[in-house]
């Protein structure tokens, strides 16, 4: 009798043990992480916006200065900041995972921080003050105008058909008429 355990019981008892042992730690270890990582809050700030995200991408607090800015402004600014906190996700999750996983289970860690990396990528550079985006110089030229439907066919004359008289007492009701012919 030959298994991957050993021939002697207690061995294989031993080693099973072991093993679940091993799981129960690794389940606690990912537990911490999740944990720790629900904890993640990240910041940012511009000159009139300021966001607090969590590690989903979620704002969980956002502030207005109290400056006179118009909402089109505003509104690009707080996706500025808020994209740039989302892009500091993947990084914050990365050390986290680091801290509470170590070296022990590098295939979760790996999964965990590359799903985070692809759901929140890092931001592009600057491109300098935020600013509205120029105006054209000329509106572009209308549209030419819809061409015009085409001519409707003319309707066939009405052809008459055979005039039945009904007499001054019909009511319109057909039910003194027959289907039956």
């Amino acid at each position: 009798m030959s298994s991957g355990f050993g021939a002697d019981p207690a061995q294989a008892d031993r080693a099973i043990r072991a093993w679940a042992q091993g799981l129960q730690e690794k389940a606690n270890r990912v537990a911490a992480m999740q944990q720790e990582i629900g904890r993640i809050r990240i910041t940012e700030r511009s000159r009139s916006v300021t966001v607090t995200i969590d590690a989903e991408g979620v704002p969980v607090d956002v502030r207005f200065a109290d400056q006179r800015t118009s909402g089109a402004e505003l509104s690009a600014e707080f996706m500025a900041v808020l994209r740039r906190a989302q892009s500091r996700i993947a990084e914050q999750v990365t050390e986290t995972t680091r801290a509470t996983l170590g070296d022990q289970d590098p295939t979760t860690a790996n999964a965990v921080t590359a799903n985070y990396r692809q759901r929140f990528p890092a931001a592009p550079p600057p491109a300098g003050p935020a600013s509205p985006p120029p105006t054209p110089a000329s509106p572009p030229p209308a549209p030419p105008p819809p061409a015009p439907a085409p001519p409707r066919p003319p309707e066939p004359p009405a052809q008459a058909g055979p005039v039945q008289a009904h007499g001054p007492h019909d009511d319109g009701d057909f039910s003194d008429e027959t289907f039956l012919h």
